[in-house]
């Protein structure tokens, strides 16, 4: 004969029935409990009687005995049916008792997974953190940052001017590598005007103490950008080669002439020689085509509107800053033809482009070009058609380090510019990313306009070793 098949239970079934068991045990121990206490009721009236029955016997030896008194045989009688009846009472209410734990436990069920989901979806949720595991290293903390940074402006460490600039280029007051280069070095010439050196103390070494905290202020405010450090380390090497005995005012002399003459020269004068080198590539009825604003690009075309070359300019412009309406407005108050679109148009108008001309955030060594996040689309699609890209950039913007990607070095925009701050805080699921910065390869470049010379991407190793300090 065969065995009829068990029926296996389920793990909510056996739990259950785990929980029923408890709770009848629970029961049965409240029952004995009770009827401990009920006994125990019973044997101190029984004593209470027996005492009473013994005062009674003593006294009848002296008292005649008297008639039995019906009254008390009733009261006893009462007595005892009272006693059974609640003892009925209370084996009735511990099966109800039984039957309701049941029931409750049946019940208890589907609000116990309830409750389990809801402490997960709270666990899961928790406070809501807006982070792209791949561009973790970018992110700075900005709480402490804040504490930081108000801790050396009240403490009186850090230069007003510096304090101002600070404020100027996290609000985007300041933008552009020129111009953060620029308002570097004005800042940086106010400090010195207003430093005193110690007593028992070279001037060397302590405008750097005294600097390093303005520094760091700055960084806080927004990261340096590749012209802001070759300026720092340009003025810092000069600074270093004062000599001991110098005195304040011959000091300060010599490194506001150190300064003078790096606007001039480095930025200035070199600017002036790219836009001539530049004209130059700008034939009568071209059509070119720029992305953004750059402060070099708009006195390229302006120059060159200016010397009676006819063309025409593409503006291409992107989300969220749209920087390029900027240089729209100042091309179109010189009177030069305009057409404004964004990216998402750049395949569509590369057709009627002849040249395209790109500013640079920085000229890596392995001659990779540095630009606002874009550039690298722009210079794909000019590939693609055949339209040759030409990089406006000054030497004092090459830099030694060498990147492949825009992942390993970067910087990261406000998350409100991107996107309002109600569409994205309590989305979990939404995080906003704003990359400052791409980089385009050297194959999709031309070549690159400097102050010394039209050169291609791969001499930014020779320029390097060339250039002085």
């Amino acid at each position: 004969m065969d065995k009829p098949p068990i029926k296996e239970k389920t793990r909510e079934e056996v739990e259950a029935e785990r929980k029923a068991k408890r709770a009848a045990k629970q029961e049965r121990k409240k029952a004995a409990l009770e009827k401990q206490k009920l006994d125990g009721l019973e044997s101190q009236k029984k004593c209470k009687e027996s005492s009473t029955e013994s005062t009674t016997a003593v006294d009848s030896t002296k008292v005649p005995k008297p008639k039995p008194d019906i009254s008390k045989t009733a009261q006893k009688k009462q007595s005892t049916q009272k006693i059974e009846t609640t003892k009925k009472v209370i084996n009735t209410k511990s099966n109800k008792n039984k039957e309701n734990i049941v029931k409750n436990v049946e019940e208890v069920k589907p609000l116990v997974k309830t409750v389990k989901l809801a402490n997960l979806v709270k666990k899961s949720t928790g406070p809501v953190t807006h982070k792209v595991k791949l561009f973790n290293h970018l992110y700075i903390d900005s709480i402490s940052l804040l504490a930081e940074n108000k801790l050396k402006i009240n403490s009186g460490k850090v230069h007003p001017s510096f304090i101002k600039l600070g404020v100027q280029m996290q609000t985007s007051v300041v933008a552009g590598s020129n111009a953060r280069c620029l308002a570097f070095l004005y800042a940086l010439k106010q400090t010195i005007s207003d430093f005193v050196t110690p007593e028992h103390k070279t001037f060397a070494r302590s405008f750097e103490e005294h600097l390093g905290p303005a520094i760091d202020h700055l960084m806080a405010c927004r990261p340096f950008s590749v012209s802001m450090n070759n300026a720092h380390k340009s003025i810092m090497w000069h600074v270093k080669r004062l000599p001991h005995n110098i005195s304040d005012g011959h000091a300060k002399d010599t490194l506001e002439t150190v300064i003078n003459n790096y606007i001039y020269v480095q930025i200035h004068m070199a600017s002036k020689a790219i836009c001539i080198a530049a004209q130059n590539k700008i034939a009568k009825g071209d059509v070119i085509l720029t992305y953004g604003y750059s402060s070099l690009i708009e006195r390229i075309l302006t120059s060159a509107h200016s010397n009676n070359k006819q063309f025409r300019v593409i503006v291409v412009d992107s989300a969220p800053w749209y920087e390029g309406r900027q240089l729209l407005h100042r091309l179109v108050r010189n009177n030069i033809q305009c057409t404004y679109v964004l990216l998402s148009a750049t395949s569509f108008i590369m057709t009627r482009a002849t040249k395209v001309l790109l500013g640079a955030h920085a000229l890596l060594a392995n001659g990779y070009v540095m630009g606002r996040a874009g550039s690298s689309q722009i210079a794909l699609v000019a590939k693609h058609f055949n339209v040759p890209v030409l990089v406006c950039c000054e030497t004092y913007k090459f830099t030694e380090r060498v990147q492949t990607d825009s992942i390993v070095f970067n910087e990261l925009a406000n998350e409100n510019d991107v996107m309002p701050k109600e569409q994205w805080l309590n989305n979990r699921y939404l995080t906003p990313l704003g990359l400052r910065y791409d980089v385009t390869t050297s194959d999709l470049i031309t070549a690159v306009v400097t102050e010394i010379a039209i050169l291609p991407c791969t001499s930014v190793p020779v320029v390097l070793r060339v250039r002085p300090n």
